[in-house]
């Protein structure tokens, strides 16, 4: 069987059996259930932004109502509870039954052409809208009879004002909608598939395209099932929004933004698909108010998939998504499936051996050489010794290699925390002007030196797999289809399925330095330099003798209010941390407070942390300016 951690993408999955299979409710609890509690998720606009892989598409399909009834029709099964209970807290599932009705529209196909037409753009729009809408009401049809109901049992419930409206789009009955909605398609289809763009009277003479607008008549579907009568809540859902131009783009929002449009309308979209300012600078209006009697906060509800609010529970939240994922994906493989292994962590070790005898002999003389430099006195040393074998003790990490790695980093810490002595001055014991402990973090920067100096492996296990994946599910499943796929040929080669740490961290490096090369978005070069740059003085920083930064840095921290002047003083910067944050590059941390100041951090992904060798704790970062950044662009890499 094929790994289906390689096959990510769930529109490749036709049957809705196999699509609810593998799909966890985690990201339905996170987004979307707080708009659905305080009713802002079906009423107006909601504009869900974000990254490649971030399962926009996947959490779209929920929503059909094909797709509810098949749920709701294997309800007895254990592993679907979870996902009713979620639909339900987000209001799709009402009593039991479905409340919505659901339907996916891709913009990546011919609708941009229309703004290529020689056409003013109130008519390019117009022909836009009218296509959409048409579409819509076939694909709320389609989607009623995939579910098993005839077109003679669906209607629609019409606004109580819309009489001669409702005559132009086909009527009520199912039927007639969809007699209706066909006409449009092909006549705008026609339009759009011309060799040469028909004259704009004859275009304009067509009233049809203007009169045909069944989202301002539609309050609800009615349809009749075996169980009764059903009303539902029409949804359209606008995909892949970035294929649009920005101008198309915008004129769909203030249309859809409408109030007094009863249908429920979302718009899905990447960061790229939006003005630099947007991406750079929190808070900033993704929409254009200059429009009059428009105001975001009321007319529009903006779904962020990934925010820097919260970091530290949405990464909780993220690593059991992607648990929960990855055994939904292992129970889909017979290899795994059939010898019980469903947990994606029973197969990622966590045990790191020793080094071997002629690296640990390194190691040791590097730490007499420190101890012997700084003038360090056999009894300081044991008390750090000492100090350092009571932590590892109590974390279960009595590894030989850690500890003496350990006690370099105290023995620099002592050294600075003391006055300095001459060369040949006898070593006596002084007290340090602050305590010198061992740590977590202290054991962080010590396997970032192992790592770098000895190729010790630090990147192993399932929250080292999630963390790296910067709470990105396509991001995780390429990880993850690396270890997936070797585990899968041990098995074969009856062998355990189990990875060890070292063959766990050379697998993610390898995949992680292959994705980065696999960059091909717009100003991937760039991107590429400007997180190479970051990264090159992040390590630096990290391989410090004292680890002053514990784990070491993963981010550059600007000024905010120098970053903020970005987008203005700077549109080419602005463009490349753009498509770096919209691409899985970097991550922007606003309004980090440090050392008494506001600091807006450019953070390395997790892609860019493994292949560098850096740390995956967060929080890190190296003090710089904005012209650092507009350097490392203009350096030859």
């Amino acid at each position: 069987m094929v790994n289906p951690f390689e096959k990510r993408a769930t529109e490749y999955l036709l049957q809705d059996e196999a699509f609810l299979a593998v799909v966890t409710p985690e990201p339905l609890s996170t987004f979307f259930k707080k708009p659905a509690k305080e009713g802002k998720l079906y009423d107006r606009l909601s504009m869900v932004i974000g990254t490649p892989g971030s399962g926009k598409t996947t959490l779209a399909r929920l929503f059909k109502f094909s797709t509810l009834q098949v749920l709701l029709r294997n309800r007895g099964f254990e592993t679907y509870k979870t996902l009713i209970d979620a639909l339900t807290s987000c209001d799709a599932i009402r009593d039991g039954k479905p409340s919505v009705i659901g339907c996916r529209i891709s913009l990546e196909s011919e609708y941009r052409e229309f703004w290529e037409f020689p056409y003013p753009d109130s008519l390019k729009s117009s022909l836009t809208v009218a296509l959409l809408q048409a579409r819509a009401v076939l694909a709320w049809l389609r989607d009623a009879q995939a579910a098993g109901i005839s077109l003679e049992n669906i209607e629609i419930v019409a606004r109580p004002d819309a009489d001669a409206a409702l005559e132009a789009i086909g009527g009520e009955n199912g039927i007639g909608l969809q007699r209706r909605a066909r006409e449009m398609e092909t006549a705008i289809y026609e339009i759009s598939a011309a060799l040469v763009p028909p004259d704009i009277d004859e275009v304009e003479q067509n009233a049809a395209a203007a009169a045909y607008r069944p989202l301002d008549v539609i309050d609800a579907f009615r349809v009749t099932d075996g169980s009764g009568d059903l009303q539902l809540t029409p949804l359209v859902v606008f995909d892949d929004a970035h294929f649009l131009h920005p101008s198309q783009l915008a004129a769909l929002q203030r249309w859809l933004a409408r109030r007094e449009l009863r249908v429920a309308r979302w718009i899905l979209t990447r960061l790229d698909a939006l003005a630099p300012a947007d991406v750079l600078i929190e808070g900033q209006n993704a929409f254009d108010e200059s429009e009059p009697g428009l105001k975001r906060a009321r007319e529009i509800t903006t779904i962020w998939m990934q925010s820097s609010e919260g970091r530290s529970s949405q990464r909780r939240a993220f690593r059991k998504m992607a648990k929960d994922m990855a055994g939904r994906y292992l129970s889909q493989m017979d290899v795994f499936n059939r010898r019980g292994l469903n947990t994606l962590g029973d197969l990622l070790s966590t045990h790191v051996d020793d080094l071997p005898p002629s690296k640990a002999g390194k190691l040791a003389k590097k730490v007499d050489a420190i101890q012997r430099r700084n003038s360090i006195t056999a009894e300081r040393r044991e008390a750090l010794e000492r100090e350092v074998s009571e932590y590892l003790a109590k974390t279960g990490e009595p590894a030989n290699d850690l500890r003496l790695s350990m006690l370099a980093i105290l023995l620099e810490r002592y050294a600075n925390r003391t006055p300095q002595r001459g060369l040949f001055e006898e070593a006596t014991d002084v007290e340090p002007s602050r305590p010198v402990t061992a740590s977590a973090a202290i054991a962080d920067g010590a396997k970032i030196h192992l790592l770098h100096q000895f190729d010790r492996p630090y990147y192993y296990g399932i929250d080292a797999l999630c963390d790296a994946s910067s709470e990105n599910a396509e991001q995780f499943l390429h990880l993850a289809a690396r270890l997936v796929a070797q585990s899968e040929t041990q098995l074969i080669r009856s062998k355990a399925p189990t990875l060890t740490s070292q063959v766990q961290h050379n697998l993610l490096r390898d995949r992680a330095d292959e994705m980065i090369r696999e960059w091909d978005f717009p100003l991937h070069h760039l991107v590429k330099r400007l997180s190479q740059g970051i990264a090159d003085q992040c390590i630096e920083k990290s391989l410090e003798g004292n680890a002053s930064l514990n784990g070491g840095a993963n981010a550059f921290g600007i000024p905010q209010e120098e970053f903020d002047q970005i987008p203005k003083l700077q549109p080419d910067l602005a463009k490349v941390l753009q498509f770096g944050v919209a691409y899985n590059a970097f991550v922007l941390i606003p309004n980090h407070g440090a050392k008494n100041k506001l600091w807006c951090l450019v953070e390395l992904s997790g892609v860019v942390l493994i292949k560098s060798g850096l740390t995956l704790k967060r929080g890190g970062f190296l003090e710089r300016r904005v012209e650092d950044l507009t350097r490392l662009l203009g350096e030859a890499k």
